[in-house]
């Protein structure tokens, strides 16, 4: 009797392990993909932007130019400003875009970077009021040589710990970096970081890696809306809109290279060369000949710094270009082919043909991450990154 019970308890236990094991199979089953994950993240407000986006588009279609106005019609809508509406929704789609959990890990660095500067100050305060504090004392609201020396040791810790948790951040952000596209490495991940264009080359990088993921998606919406001629057109409507989000993030950048980033180092660069001709100037007029070689070396690496950093800058530019052109023939093709989609069948296909391209625009689209000469002149290189960035 005791041997057929335990065994009845047996197969009772052995059904349950196979209820909980199918269960825990159902629940991998139904568990979206690391993909499906990121892309739902975005997916809903990227679309909804653009599908605004292209409502407006095929309404300036119908409206008049500014220059088919009559003088005193000045407040009925045209192509012109209606293109500004179409605008704004395409930046509303390319921010939905820009999510990205590497994001939080790029803030995540900054905030420690900026945790250890401002411990690096305190320190510096504790040195100086340790100078003139008493060996002991008894007062509450006052703090001993001893005391000092231990908020010292406390910040110092503080920044161990904080180098170390940054170094662990930046081998995550390599490996997520070039998980979309990005060739980083860990020896230049720091260059990334700190230049003025780190921030934009990430972002855009991420904002191409989704919208891949974003077209694949609206591939197999298109795919799955069969012989429904309207949606399909609608699907392939929001593709084209997606290209022009791409388009306007691009010629952004271009902008800023031109109007932003070149000035400023022109007169960083000009600054320097100044520097060095007084410098000269007073050492023939009998200043000090020992410091003001010193000036005149510590200009000559801002002006190295600069002249590396324009170059790097054109050559992001330039790339950016090429990536620019590809975009633009797309956009051209996307174009057609969205008037007269009404007449296809196979938009799905189009899209898939098409959405390939953001393959090599992604490709050239890694900035120019050259090694420096050396320390003085990365530290130079960060300092005028840091000074650019504050001025924005």
């Amino acid at each position: 009797m005791q041997n057929k019970l335990t065994s009845i308890l047996l197969i009772l236990a052995s059904t349950l392990l196979l209820v909980g094991d199918a269960a825990v199979v159902a629940q991998e089953k139904d568990k979206p993909s690391a993909d499906e994950a990121s892309t739902a993240m975005f997916f809903d407000q990227a679309h909804d932007a653009l599908e605004t986006a292209l409502d407006l588009f095929d309404d300036k279609q119908e409206l008049p130019a500014e220059d088919d106005l009559a003088f005193y019609d000045y407040l009925s809508r045209t192509k012109e400003s209606q293109q500004k509406r179409v605008d704004s929704y395409l930046d509303v789609a390319a921010e939905a875009l820009g999510l990205s959990k590497i994001n939080e890990r790029r803030d995540h660095i900054a905030a420690l970077r900026t945790m250890i500067s401002e411990s690096r100050s305190r320190i510096s305060d504790y040195k100086r009021y340790r100078i003139s504090a008493p060996e002991t004392t008894y007062n509450p609201l006052s703090v001993s040589k001893k005391g000092y020396d231990g908020k010292i040791k406390r910040e110092e810790g503080r920044i161990e710990r904080a180098e170390e948790e940054i170094q662990a951040e930046k081998e995550r952000l390599v490996k997520e970096l070039n998980q979309i596209g990005m060739s980083i490495s860990d020896e230049n991940v720091d260059i990334l970081l700190e230049s003025i264009t780190g921030d934009e080359f990430v972002r855009i990088s991420i904002i191409f890696d989704n919208a891949k993921n974003f077209a694949a998606e609206l591939e197999r919406l298109t795919d799955e809306s069969g012989e429904d001629l309207d949606t399909a057109k609608k699907y392939y409507g929001i593709y084209l809109m997606l290209l022009n989000a791409v388009d306007r993030l691009q010629l952004k950048f271009i902008e800023k290279v031109d109007n932003d980033y070149y000035p400023q180092l022109d007169k960083y660069m000009e600054k320097a060369r100044e520097n060095i001709s007084d410098a000269r100037e007073a050492i023939k007029k009998g200043g000090d000949r020992k410091q003001l070689q010193n000036n005149i070396y510590s200009n000559e690496i801002t002006l190295d710094a600069a002249t590396f950093y324009k170059q790097s800058l054109h050559q992001q530019k330039y790339e950016m270009q090429k990536a620019n052109e590809k975009i633009k023939g797309n956009i051209l093709t996307a174009t057609n082919t969205y008037k007269t989609a009404s007449l296809s069948k196979d938009i799905a296909s189009l899209i898939s043909t098409s959405r390939r391209a953001f393959d090599s625009i992604t490709a050239l689209s890694v900035p120019d991450l050259r090694p420096f000469d050396n320390a003085k002149m990365k530290d130079e290189f960060s300092r005028l990154a840091r000074e650019i960035q504050g001025k924005r």
